[in-house]
């Protein structure tokens, strides 16, 4: 396992020792590849604070005499250690996990909360960073002139203070807000949108989850409640029966996930429970309450959308809410269909259940939605 450095080039580097004749040099890699690490991995660095991350990417210099990379111009794979002198407070979040910020900065796509716009703002200037600011953050080298990365303002554009999404001219004119205060601190980084073709789509995406989003807001209300305190193990069924119902009542599809995030909540163990911090249930549950919880599950879904219509331009949806991050680890997604109609899987950390219970949610889900050769995991803890 090589310890990795990062550079303000945008390359990654690490030393090597030639033990024939006692040389040191550097190797230089760019367009470095992260393979997307997991939940499981998550939770190893938690307890580690030591990042070990698969990376694949282009030689870009090294000494004459090394002969353990491939020549320069030649594609590597190497397994990479990153310490914990620098902070991974930001996540970006990809198809399949989760990566260090870093990665993202070289052609990656950012979609960017409003708290990291706002964090941005707070950091830099004109390009530059504050010279009050440590340089110990993964997200200080979206300075660099190299920097090749664009953001996206689309998060920003689609939250509201209306507890719905808000109207295209709402859109257009928050759209524009996060695009004058991102350049105004990062004149070299590009951003997202830029033309009307870009803002047009931007608005049909909010055309196509009005009423998903509306009705993840209701269910939230509804069941939230329900949720404050986990029910006993051998009341579980019946509560998510009682979810189910509450959602039929209310014509919501239990596939929305509003439902799978009460769902996982009302199963997690305390100690492990991001979508109860998520949902922050607590009794007089309102529509603020709902609203705010049900925009970062919309995220979640929007992330995953964008993700999957353009595969190719590398789409991370960056944030430093840390519960936000480890329920998206957790999931798995099938390709999307219509709103509410998509297969996402849980964790087992996120919805660890018996045989039985797997066999209980399925009538309650649809047997579509269960995979019956599901382990369980070998010591459950309750």
């Amino acid at each position: 396992m090589h310890s990795a450095v990062l550079d303000t080039q945008l390359f990654m580097k690490f030393p090597i020792h030639c033990g024939e004749t006692g040389s040191d040099g550097i190797v230089y890699f760019k367009d470095v590849q992260p393979h997307p690490l997991t939940l499981d991995d998550w939770l190893v660095f938690s307890e580690s604070k030591d990042l070990k991350i698969k990376i694949s990417g282009v030689v870009a210099g090294k000494p004459e005499w090394d002969k353990s990379f491939p020549p320069v111009g030649n594609r590597f794979q190497a397994d990479f250690e990153v310490g914990p002198s620098l902070k991974n407070s930001c996540f970006a979040l990809v198809k399949g996990g989760w990566v260090p910020i870093f990665y993202a900065f070289s052609k990656g796509n950012i979609i960017a909360d409003r708290n990291l716009v706002s964090e941005i703002q707070a950091r830099f200037s004109n390009g530059e960073m504050s010279s009050e600011r440590e340089h110990n953050d993964f997200l200080d080298y979206i300075c660099d002139k190299n920097c090749s990365c664009t953001i996206h303002t689309i998060s920003y554009a689609l939250e509201s203070n209306e507890r719905k999404l808000p109207s295209p001219e709402k859109i257009i004119e928050q759209h524009q807000a996060a695009f004058k205060t991102l350049s105004k601190a990062l004149p070299h980084v590009k951003i997202w949108p830029r033309s009307d073709a870009d803002l047009q789509y931007l608005l049909d995406i909010a055309d196509k989850y009005r009423v998903y989003f509306s009705e993840g807001v209701r269910l939230l209300i509804k069941l939230a409640p329900l949720i404050v305190n986990s029910p006993a193990r051998n009341k579980r069924v019946e509560q998510w029966k009682a979810m189910a119902a509450i959602a039929k009542a209310e014509n919501i599809s239990v596939n929305n996930i509003a439902f799978l995030a009460c769902l996982s909540a009302s199963s997690a163990n305390q100690s492990f429970n991001p979508a109860q911090r998520l949902i922050k249930p607590k009794v007089g549950y309102t529509e603020e309450d709902a609203y705010n919880s049900m925009y970062d599950l919309f995220l979640i879904m929007l992330t995953n959308l964008v993700q999957t219509q353009a595969p190719d331009l590398k789409v991370t949806l960056a944030t430093r809410d840390k519960n936000l991050a480890i329920f998206w680890m957790g999931l798995t997604f099938a390709d999307p269909l219509s709103p509410g109609e998509q297969l996402i899987g849980l964790h087992q950390k996120l919805l660890p259940v018996s045989e039985s219970e797997l066999k209980d949610l399925a009538v309650i889900l649809g047997e579509g939605r269960v995979n019956p050769s599901w382990a369980v995991p070998p010591s459950l803890k309750y």
